[in-house]
């Protein structure tokens, strides 16, 4: 059974902020790109922009997006690597059976950590996708990660324009 993990981050530039019309323009037009992965579960941590984001995707798929505080950027005061590993082991916790699909937005260091977890939890190293730093993960980028009953198989840059 084929499924993916959707990891998105926010459209707007902090994550308590509110969308702007340009934002929620690009909120709409991801939701026109992912609801065709037809995800069954989307999860959003906390802040408004992240469940902003998840707005219209829930809405057109006449789902309830859920907040995960698993999914939160408040790592405690550790070396940046003590720090991802803190974040993606913590945010491991919040994800769906891998045989779902699932949408899954948060602030670019979680997402970061958490590609690298997922990957490592299947044995592959993909240390390499995250070189840049974190913050640099654009607005409504992310990752897609393709599974074949449950198992990473692929992973793909997210980038809708």
């Amino acid at each position: 059974m084929l499924s993916a993990l959707i990891l998105l981050r926010h459209v707007a530039d902090g994550p308590d902020d509110r969308l702007t019309d340009a934002q929620s323009r690009r909120a709409w037009a991801l939701a026109d790109f992912l609801q065709l992965y037809n995800p069954t579960t989307l999860l959003s941590g906390p802040g408004r922009a992240c469940a902003d984001t998840l707005a219209p995707l829930a809405s057109r798929l006449a789902l309830q997006g859920a907040v995960a505080a698993d999914l939160a950027a408040d790592a405690p005061k550790l070396t940046p690597a003590h720090a991802a590993v803190w974040l993606g082991a913590r945010a491991l916790r919040a994800l769906p059976d891998p045989r779902r699909t699932a949408v899954v937005c948060a602030e670019a260091p979680v997402l970061a950590a958490l590609l690298v977890a997922v990957a490592a939890l299947d044995g592959h190293d993909l240390a390499a996708h995250t070189q840049e730093p974190a913050d640099e993960l654009p607005p409504g980028g992310g990752w897609v990660l393709h599974r074949d009953d449950g198992r990473l198989v692929d992973v793909k840059p997210l980038s809708v324009r």
